[in-house]
C-alpha cells in the first residue's frame, strides 16, 4: 500500500493530472451548483381545510372536524394531528414523521389525501371539497406587488387581471415550481334575488338556486350507434355567458309563460363582495405574487430571467398602477454567500500565515496546497450527490477550514524530521506513509463518526443543519486522501537539499525556512513537559480542573435552542377581536402603517389581511386562514442593525394605538418553526374547565417579565344571533327546522348553483340576498319564509336573540386543547421567562384536575426533540468511534483514555462559550458533538508516537519528554490554523454560528494542552505501572533506541 502511494512521488506527471482534474472539477462544480439562501426542508407540514356556511364551531367540530381526525389518525405516518375549528371553517394541521425520509412523506400524502376522501361520506350536506395542501417550508423566492398609488378607487378587476397574467408567465418561466397570490380577490356571478319578486313565484331562495343550478347541465345521453359508427349524445345546456344564466326559467306557469332568472334577480358579474381577503404595500391596496423556484437551482440566475419578466410585463402598466419587485431572496443569497466566500478566504490567509510563521514558506507553500484540492473535492462531491450550495454547506467548508490541513501538516512535519535524520526523499515518503497512515486513518475517522450525527440528525432541526456535518464529512474525507497522495509527493519535490547530502555542516536555522522559535519558550516548556511527567497527578490536575470549571460555567448560562436572525426585515402579526370585520382589519392596518413608516429606517411595510402573507423567511409560517381580523405582513428596512434598533418601539408604539388588539412585531428567528417562544398545551374534555385553567395560567404570565402577549386557542363567549324557533310554528309554514336554517343560510350566505366558464377561468354563480337584507337586523326580522306568495315572517317563528358561544375550539391528537402561547419582548431568551414563570405558576398552587394535563411546546419542546434525535444518534456512532480506536491501538486502556480527552476538551469548549457571553444553544451543543472528533486527533497522534518507542514505552521520562516535544509543532500548528479558521466567525458578530465557532475554538485549545501535559500524564502512569512496582515489577530496557 506504501508503495502504491508513494507512486504519486515517482510519477510526477500524474499528480499533475490528478490536481489539475480536481481543480477544473471544483471550478465546474462550483459554477453550476446550485445556489440558495438556506436549506429545502421537507414538507412534513399541511393542511386540511373544509367550509360549511353557517354552522358554529361545535357544528363544525362534530360534523367536520371529528370525521377527518378519526380517519386521519389511522395514518401511522402522521406525527401530529392538530385542528382549529371556528363559525364555517374547519382547519387541521398536520405533521409527517421526522424518521420518514422525502419519498416517504410523499407516499404519506398521498395516503392523507386518500383518507380525506373516505371521510367525506360522513359529512352533511353543504360542506365543501376539504382542500388538502402541502406546506411548503421555505422563503419565496420572489414576491411582485401589483400596486395602486393613486388617490382614486383602485381598478380591482384590472389589477386581478393583470396578477393573474403574471402569475401564468411565472408558471412558464423554467425552474419555477410553485407560484401563490395574496389578496387576489374573487371573481363570481352573483344573481342578487329581489326578495319581493322571488315571494311572488312562492319558492325560497334554496328553491331557486335549485332551478338554476338544474339548468347548467352538459349531461350525457347515451350512444347512437349506426352503421357508420357510434356518435355520442348529450345534452348540452351549460352556462356560457351571462345572458344564458338570466335567460334560465325558474318557475313554468300554467298559461305556458316562465318567470325567468332576470325576471326576479339582478344578474352580474364582479368581484366577491364583502371581500375576505385583501393586500396592502405602504398604505396602498396591492395583490402579490409569490414564486418559489425548483430545489437545486441557481436563484441569482433564476433572479435575472424573472426580473426581466417583470420588467417587460412592467411596460404596460396602466396609469396609477405600479409593478415592482418588493423581495428578491437572490439579495440575501448572493450576500450570504459572498459573505461565506470571503471568511472562507480570510481564513485561509490566516491559515496560510499560522503555517508560515511554524513551518517555514515551503512547508507552508506545500501544506497550503491541500486547502483548494480539498476544496475543489468538496465541491466534486457535492455536485455528484446533488447538494446546492447555501449557508449550511458552505459555512460547513468554514468550519472544516482548519481541519483539512490537519492532516498534511503531519505528514510535511513528519517527512521533515526522516529528512533530518538523513533518509533520502523517497525512503523519508515511505516511512511517513507507513508510520501515519494508520494513526491518521483513525482520527480522521472518529473526526468523521463525530460529525456523522449532526449529517444524520431527522426531524426539521436535522435538514436545517445537517449539510454543516455533511460537508465537514466530506472535507475531512478528502483531506485524508490529499494527505495520503499528492500532500507527500509535492513535499518531496519542493524539499531543499539538505547540508548532509552536500556534505557541509548543519546550517544554521532561518525563520522563513524553518518556522519561528524561541529557545528560552522551548527550553521552558521542555521543563513542563518533564514536570507533569515526573509529577502525572500534576497534568492531571491541569487537565481536569479547567473542564469541571467549563461544565459548571456551562450550566450557569441561559437555554436558546436557535438565535434571532441579523436581518433587514421584521415580521408583523396583528389580530383583532374573533368579531371584528376585514374592514375593521384594514383600518388598523392602515393605522399602523402610518405609525411604522414614522420611525426612521423603515423602507416598506406590507400587509396581508384575512390570509397568511408570503414567506419571505424560511420558517415563517402561518396556516391561518378564514379569519377577518387576522393580518401579518413585515417591514422592510435600510440595514440589518435597524431591526434590533427599532422593532422593539415598534410594537410599543402599536400597541399604544391598539390596546384591545394583539400586536406583535419580532425579529425573525433561525431553527425549526414554532408557533410562540414559550407555548403549552392544556389538554381535556370541558370547555369551561379548559378555560379556567387557561385564564388561570395567562394571568400568572402576564405578571412574568418578558411576557408581552398571552392568547388561548379557546375563545367562548362569541356573539351569535340565535332564533329560539318554535317546531309547531316552523311546520306550518312547510319546512322543518333543518330546511328553514338552509333556506337562511342560502341567503345570507349565497349557495352556489352552476358555474360559467370563462377562457380557463370558472366563475362560480352564487344565488345571494340584497346586502340590505343581510346587514340589518330588521331586515332580518321581517324576512319572509317558507313556501307560498307570502311566507310567514322569520320574527312569527320565534324569539331572536345575541348569546355568546363557542368562537374557536382546538384540539391535539383528537383530544381537546386550550393551546396557551406567549409572546415575548424582541430578542428575550425564552428559556429564563419559562423557568419564572412556572416557579411563580407553583407559587400559586395551581394543580390540574383528574383527566387533565399540560404539555409543554414551544422552543422548550423544539429543543428537547433536537437534543434528543442527536444522541439518538450521536450515542451508537461514539460507540464505533470507540472501537475504531481499540482496533487501531489494541488496547481498551488507550480507548478510554483518548475519548477522556475528547469529553474533558467539552468542559473546555463549554468555558469558551462563557468567555463570550452566549447562551447555551443548540449549536454550541452541536460544536460540542463535532468537537469530540476534532480534540482527540492531537491525543492519537502522541499516543502513536509513545507507543512506537520502546525506551518511552519503557518508562524512560527523557525519551518520552523529547517525543512530546517534537510532537509540539504540528499539534501547535493544527491547533492554531483549526482556530484560526474560527476567527472570521468570531469576528463577525453571527450570533447564529458565535456558540458553535467559540465552542470548538475554546475546546480545540484545550484539547492541544490536553494531548500535552494530561495524555502524557496518563500514559506514564501506565508505563510506570505504579500498583505492580510495589510488587517489585520493574520494566525491561530495550537494546535498541527505537529510531
Amino acid at each position: 500500500m506504501v508503495k502504491a502511494l508513494s507512486l504519486f512521488y515517482r510519477l510526477p506527471r500524474l499528480t499533475a493530472l490528478s490536481m489539475l482534474i480536481m481543480l477544473i472539477g471544483g471550478l465546474g462544480a462550483m459554477f453550476t451548483l446550485g445556489r440558495q439562501e438556506d436549506p429545502t426542508l421537507i414538507e412534513r407540514y399541511g393542511t386540511v381545510v373544509a367550509f360549511l356556511p353557517g354552522a358554529d364551531a361545535e357544528r363544525m367540530e362534530a360534523l367536520v372536524t371529528e370525521p377527518l381526525e378519526s380517519a386521519l389518525m389511522e395514518l401511522p405516518e402522521l406525527e401530529e394531528v392538530n385542528s382549529t375549528s371556528r363559525a364555517g371553517v374547519s382547519q387541521i394541521t398536520l405533521n409527517v414523521r421526522e424518521d420518514l425520509n422525502g419519498t416517504e412523506v410523499d407516499n404519506a400524502w398521498t395516503l392523507v389525501r386518500q383518507k380525506v376522501s373516505q371521510a367525506q361520506a360522513q359529512f352533511p350536506a353543504g360542506v365543501s371539497q376539504p382542500e388538502v395542501t402541502q406546506q411548503y417550508v421555505g422563503a419565496a423566492t420572489m414576491v411582485i406587488g401589483i400596486r395602486w398609488d393613486s388617490e382614486e378607487d383602485p381598478p380591482i378587476a384590472v389589477m386581478r387581471r393583470l396578477a393573474l397574467d403574471l402569475q401564468d408567465r411565472f408558471e412558464r418561466l423554467p425552474g419555477t415550481e410553485l407560484t401563490q397570490t395574496y389578496g387576489l380577490p374573487s371573481e363570481e356571478v352573483r344573481v342578487v334575488m329581489d326578495p319581493d319578486a322571488l315571494a311572488a313565484t312562492g319558492l325560497s331562495f334554496r328553491q331557486a338556486a335549485a332551478a338554476l343550478a338544474a339548468g347548467d347541465s352538459k349531461a350525457p345521453a347515451g350512444r347512437l350507434r349506426a352503421e357508420g359508427g357510434n356518435v355520442g349524445f348529450q345534452i348540452s345546456g351549460e352556462f356560457d355567458s351571462i345572458s344564458r344564466v338570466r335567460s334560465v326559467p325558474i318557475i313554468q306557469r300554467g298559461d305556458g309563460t316562465a318567470v325567468r332568472l332576470g325576471d326576479i334577480a339582478d344578474v352580474r358579474k364582479g368581484l366577491a363582495d364583502p371581500p375576505v381577503n385583501m393586500a396592502f404595500e405602504n398604505g396602498h391596496r396591492a395583490i402579490l405574487i409569490g414564486v418559489y423556484i425548483s430545489p437545486g437551482q441557481r436563484v441569482d440566475q433564476w433572479a435575472d430571467t424573472a426580473h426581466a419578466v417583470v420588467e417587460d410585463f412592467a411596460r404596460n402598466t396602466p396609469p396609477g398602477m405600479t409593478i415592482a419587485t418588493i423581495f428578491d431572496q437572490s439579495t440575501y443569497t448572493n450576500a450570504r454567500l459572498t459573505g461565506l466566500a470571503q471568511n472562507l478566504l480570510i481564513s485561509a490567509g490566516i491559515v496560510f500565515c499560522v503555517l508560515f510563521l511554524t513551518m517555514g514558506w515551503r512547508s507552508a507553500f506545500v501544506v497550503g496546497m491541500a486547502l483548494p484540492l480539498t476544496v475543489a473535492l468538496v465541491l466534486i462531491l457535492f455536485k455528484v450527490f446533488g447538494h446546492p450550495l447555501h449557508q449550511m454547506s458552505v459555512t460547513g467548508l468554514v468550519i472544516s477550514l482548519g481541519l483539512l490541513i490537519d492532516n498534511a501538516i503531519v505528514v510535511v512535519d513528519d517527512f521533515d524530521q526522516w529528512r533530518v535524520r538523513g533518509l533520502n526523499r523517497l525512503d523519508a515518503i515511505e516511512r511517513s506513509l507507513k508510520h501515519l497512515v494508520a494513526p491518521l486513518g483513525a482520527s480522521t475517522l472518529t473526526t468523521a463518526l463525530a460529525f456523522a450525527p449532526i449529517a444524520m440528525l431527522p426531524g426539521p432541526a436535522g435538514e436545517f443543519i445537517g449539510m454543516i456535518g455533511l460537508s465537514v464529512v466530506f472535507a475531512i474525507c478528502s483531506s485524508f486522501l490529499i494527505s495520503m497522495t499528492v500532500i507527500p509527493a509535492m513535499a518531496g519535490w519542493f524539499d531543499r537539499t539538505r547540508g548532509w547530502e552536500r556534505g557541509e555542516a548543519t546550517r544554521p536555522r532561518r525563520w522563513w525556512r524553518d518556522g519561528i522559535t524561541f529557545d528560552f519558550i522551548s527550553d521552558g516548556y521542555r521543563a513542563t513537559v518533564e514536570t507533569v511527567l515526573r509529577f502525572p497527578p500534576l497534568g492531571i490536575v491541569l487537565g481536569i480542573a479547567p473542564a469541571i470549571l467549563g461544565f459548571w460555567l456551562a450550566g450557569q448560562l441561559p437555554n436558546q435552542f436557535f438565535p434571532q436572525t441579523e436581518r433587514d426585515q421584521f415580521q408583523l402579526t396583528l389580530e383583532l377581536p374573533p368579531e371584528a370585520s376585514l374592514a375593521d382589519t384594514e383600518a388598523a392596518t392602515r393605522r399602523a402603517t402610518e405609525l411604522i413608516q414614522s420611525i426612521e429606517g423603515v423602507k416598506d411595510v406590507t400587509w396581508v389581511l384575512g390570509e397568511p402573507a408570503p414567506r419571505v423567511y424560511y420558517n415563517a409560517i402561518n396556516n391561518t386562514r378564514g379569519v377577518e381580523g387576522l393580518a401579518s405582513g413585515w417591514v422592510q428596512l435600510d440595514n440589518n442593525l435597524r431591526t434590533r434598533q427599532i422593532v422593539a418601539d415598534v410594537q410599543q408604539l402599536v400597541r399604544a394605538e391598539f390596546p384591545s388588539a394583539r400586536f406583535l412585531a419580532l425579529p425573525y428567528e433561525q431553527g425549526p418553526p414554532a408557533d410562540a417562544p414559550v407555548e403549552f398545551r392544556i389538554l381535556g374534555d370541558d370547555f369551561e374547565t379548559l378555560n379556567r385553567l387557561g385564564n388561570e395560567t395567562r394571568a400568572v404570565l402576564a405578571q412574568t417579565p418578558g411576557v408581552t402577549y398571552t392568547v388561548a386557542s379557546l375563545q367562548l363567549g362569541a356573539p351569535t344571533m340565535k332564533l329560539d324557533a318554535d317546531e309547531t310554528a316552523a311546520a306550518l309554514t312547510g319546512e322543518r327546522l333543518t330546511d328553514l336554517a338552509a333556506d337562511l343560510n342560502a341567503e345570507l350566505e349565497g349557495v352556489r348553483a352552476g358555474s360559467v366558464l370563462e377562457g380557463t377561468e370558472e366563475l362560480p354563480v352564487v344565488v345571494i340576498a340584497p346586502d340590505s337584507r343581510r346587514r340589518e337586523l330588521s331586515n332580518l326580522r321581517s324576512a319572509t319564509v317558507g313556501s307560498g306568495s307570502s311566507g310567514t315572517p322569520l320574527s312569527a317563528l320565534g324569539q331572536l336573540s345575541l348569546d355568546p358561544e363557542t368562537a374557536v375550539i382546538t384540539r391535539w391528537d383528537g383530544q381537546r386543547m386550550n393551546q396557551i402561547l406567549a409572546y415575548l419582548e424582541p430578542y428575550t431568551i425564552p428559556a429564563p421567562v419559562l423557568a419564572d414563570y412556572q416557579a411563580r405558576l407553583e407559587a400559586t398552587g395551581f394543580t390540574v384536575p383528574a383527566g387533565y394535563s399540560v404539555v409543554i411546546g414551544g422552543e422548550a419542546e423544539n429543543s428537547a426533540e433536537a437534543v434528543t434525535d442527536l444522541a439518538s444518534v450521536g450515542v451508537p456512532l461514539i460507540l464505533v468511534m470507540a472501537g475504531a480506536i481499540m482496533l487501531v491501538f489494541n488496547s481498551f486502556r488507550m480507548m478510554v483514555l483518548i475519548l477522556s480527552t475528547g469529553f474533558l476538551s467539552i468542559g473546555l469548549a463549554f468555558f469558551g462559550v462563557w468567555l463570550f457571553n452566549l447562551p447555551m444553544g443548540f449549536n454550541a451543543i452541536v460544536g460540542s458533538l463535532g468537537l469530540l472528533g476534532i480534540s482527540i486527533n492531537a491525543s492519537i497522534v502522541v499516543l502513536s508516537l509513545l507507543r512506537a518507542d520502546p525506551w518511552a514505552m519503557a518508562d524512560d521520562v527523557v525519551r518520552q519528554r523529547e517525543i512530546v516535544v517534537d510532537a509540539t509543532r504540528h499539534i501547535v500548528a493544527t491547533t492554531l490554523t483549526t482556530m484560526g479558521g474560527f476567527i472570521p466567525i468570531l469576528l463577525s458578530g453571527d450570533n447564529f454560528w458565535l456558540p458553535l465557532a467559540a465552542g470548538i475554538s475554546g475546546g480545540v485549545a484545550g484539547s492541544a494542552l490536553l494531548s500535552l501535559y494530561f495524555t502524557p500524564a496518563i500514559f506514564r502512569i501506565m508505563t510506570y505501572k505504579p500498583v505492580r512496582r510495589l510488587f517489585g515489577y520493574r520494566p525491561a530496557i530495550p537494546e535498541t533506541s527505537g529510531e
